[in-house]
This record gives structure tokens, C-alpha cells and sequence, in this order.
């Protein structure tokens, strides 16, 4: 039986809880198809915040006009549009993205073993000042957003993968993008960083999503046993 992987922020959240509550997020996680994606807006990063392409100058800014018929065009349904399009304009007109400049950077998956291959973050490197900052946007809402404990999770996949391989990036700051959730106009984003916390080593890691997956494969297989029962009834 082939044993779905877990989706990568959901994956962030259980991991790092304890063995016994992991067992119980497990137990009560479904794997379903959520009412929108953010698809969209994922698509959209680089013209939202106006990467460049290696040394070359950036260009003028994409009018959010056409970034909205972008978003249009990527959703699925009205419902997909709105929320994309929410987080877009609140990202767009953010004072904090105002002052960034962006740039693309390719970075490969950090494999971690039973077939997982991780990647927390965006193909981009921003910056305001002289430390740049490599950033992963989170536009999932209070219920199944990264907690802090997966944050601390996230930034030590990042780190593992984007510092510790490289020189070049050693110095590069860790952002995570997580967006206000107001009844309705733009969901502005929040910053977190990296700074002052203590990251999980690489063979934690390893050994979390070991574990993680050793549970996620019992309960799955158990599941799918009782689901192929109840449906000879």
C-alpha cells in the first residue's frame, strides 16, 4: 500500500510535538482537498514583489490591476480568487514590501529520508539593508497555520538547507510571512525571523519525520482497513 506523504505544513505542525501528542494530531488529521489553494498567489510572488533575474536591473512595478487578472486567471473559483486576492493586496501595499528589494534564487529540496524532501521557503532573496533574508509565505489562516513551534521547525529546515551547505549564505537572515485574518479587505503580512531561536539539528529533523511517518503509516493503514470493512458491510 503506498503511504501518502503528508503535506508540508501540516508535516511542520505534527513533527515536532511530542510523540504522544503527534500520535493524536495524526489520528485526528484528513487528508482532503481544502475549499481554495493559494496557488495564486504563490504563483505571483515574484511580480508582487518585483524580482529580478540574477544582476539585471528591476524593472517597474507590475500595477496590481494586472496582478489581480493574473490571480483571476490561476483560481479555480470565485472563493479561490477572493482569498488570493486578499493576501496579494495586502502584501502589495505593505510598507514592509515596499522597502524590499527582490531578487531570484534557486534552492534544492533538503532530503530528510523516508522519501521526504522538504522546501520551506521561496525561490527569492529579499532585502532592505546589507542582510539579505531568504522568506517562506504562510497565507493559511489561524486554524491550520504554522504555530511557533513549527515555525522553529520551518526556519531549521531553512537552515539546514540554505546556511549550513554554503558559505555564501551563512549570514542570510530566515523570514516567515504570516498574514492578519480580518473579517474581510486585505490580511496584512507579519514578519518573523529566525533571531534568537534555538534550532532543531539536522538529525532531530531526520528523526521527527522518521517518527512522524512511522505513526502516519499505522494510522493510515489502520484507517484504510476499517474504511475497506465498513464498506463490505
Amino acid at each position: 500500500m503506498k503511504i501518502p506523504l503528508l503535506p508540508e505544513t501540516d508535516l511542520a505542525r505534527i513533527a515536532p510535538q511530542p510523540r504522544e501528542h503527534r500520535r493524536d494530531a495524526l489520528e485526528a488529521f484528513r487528508l482532503s482537498f481544502p475549499p481554495y489553494r493559494y496557488v495564486p498567489i504563490r504563483k505571483s510572488l515574484s511580480d508582487i514583489l518585483n524580482a529580478q533575474t540574477g544582476f539585471l536591473p528591476a524593472g517597474s512595478r507590475v500595477p496590481f490591476a494586472k496582478l489581480a487578472e493574473l490571480i483571476r486567471v490561476e483560481s479555480r473559483t470565485d472563493e479561490e480568487y477572493e482569498a488570493n486576492l486578499r493576501v496579494a493586496e495586502g502584501l502589495y501595499n505593505h510598507a514592509l514590501v515596499k522597502d524590499l528589494r527582490a531578487r531570484k534564487q534557486e534552492f534544492f529540496p533538503l532530503s530528510v529520508g523516508v522519501g521526504a524532501k522538504l522546501v520551506y521557503w521561496h525561490s527569492l532573496i529579499l532585502s532592505s539593508g546589507s542582510q539579505p533574508l531568504v522568506p517562506f509565505f504562510d497565507p493559511r489562516r489561524s486554524t491550520t497555520k504554522l504555530t511557533p513551534l513549527a515555525r522553529r521547525f520551518v526556519f531549521s529546515v531553512m537552515h539546514e538547507r540554505i546556511r549550513v551547505p554554503d558559505p555564501d549564505f551563512a549570514d542570510v537572515r530566515l523570514g516567515i510571512f504570516q498574514f492578519t485574518t480580518p473579517e474581510e479587505g486585505p490580511r496584512l503580512p507579519k514578519l518573523y525571523t529566525d533571531e534568537g531561536l534555538k534550532l532543531f539539528t539536522f538529525d532531530e529533523l531526520a528523526e521527527m519525520v522518521r517518527e512522524t511517518y512511522e505513526i502516519w503509516t499505522e494510522v493510515y493503514m489502520r484507517r484504510t482497513e476499517r474504511e475497506r470493512k465498513r464498506s463490505g458491510e
